[in-house]
């Protein structure tokens, strides 16, 4: 077995399989044979992923809990909205000639889902599966304001921010501001705070109960964004997110 494989850790993936699989529930004894993990390991793990939310035990049998299916379902809705995105992106990208792409949350981070490059020849590169910090990036912003703005003392506390350019906002006090201004304009920009030679924007995407489950954003060379030009990016950017939350079922 590969040296950075965890053990413990493929054999709960393999009963987490087997939850699925068996909606009318199994015995502990069945995830024994089907597996062939040890009756003590077996146990062991399923009280875990019972005390986690993932599976829940009912009598004598074991079901995939409520954590299991919600991590199926935004598996789900992630893959949904990338799809989605996908022409919007692209219009973005080719009205703005700013990198667009598409982020959601993931923990205390943003992770870039879906990028489509600026048609410029001179352009700032962001890939899928890349993942941003909350507090230096305009997607992460978004995140902060409309999902975590009551956590803010507990995301300071747990990440520690620290200064990347002499812009980063570093300090609760600043990002309670921060945020308040993200929830009054309805937009979130990255303002030389991540990279002093880039400058980005992004906008709230929700679903159809109205949660924000992700952000559009641009990013493009601090030296293209002037003035009018970034109030253009602004009107677009806000624009591809309101369609795409439509898109959703977002009824505004």
């Amino acid at each position: 077995m590969n040296n950075y494989v965890i053990p413990n850790l493929v054999k709960a993936c393999e009963i987490m399989k087997i939850l699925v699989d068996r909606p009318e529930g199994i015995l502990a004894a069945e995830v024994e044979s089907l597996t062939q993990i040890p009756r003590t390991t077996a146990f062991r793990i399923l009280k875990t992923l019972c005390s986690e939310g993932i599976a829940e035990k009912r009598g004598t049998l074991f079901f995939a809990g409520p954590g299991l299916i919600e991590i199926g379902l935004n598996s789900l809705r992630s893959l949904e909205i990338r799809s989605l995105s996908i022409p919007f992106l692209s219009e973005l990208a080719a009205k703005t000639h700013f990198t667009a792409h598409l982020a959601i949350p993931s923990g205390w981070q943003s992770l870039i889902l879906e990028v489509h490059d600026s048609p410029n020849p001179v352009r700032v590169a962001s890939r899928s599966g890349a993942t941003v910090p909350l507090y230096c990036s305009s997607t992460g912003k978004v995140f902060l304001a409309y999902r975590h703005a009551h956590e803010l003392e507990e995301y300071f506390s747990a990440t520690s921010p620290q200064k990347l350019t002499g812009k980063t906002i570093v300090t609760l006090p600043e990002m309670q501001k921060e945020v308040e201004r993200v929830r009054t304009n309805g937009f979130a920009i990255d303002d030389h705070e991540y990279n002093d030679a880039i400058w980005c924007l992004a906008a709230p995407v929700r679903d159809s109960a109205g949660q924000v489950v992700a952000a559009v954003g641009v990013t493009g060379p601090a030296t293209q964004a002037d003035g009018q030009k970034k109030t253009d990016i602004c009107t677009h950017v806000k624009k591809a997110a309101k369609e795409l939350s439509a898109k959703l079922g977002y009824i505004a």
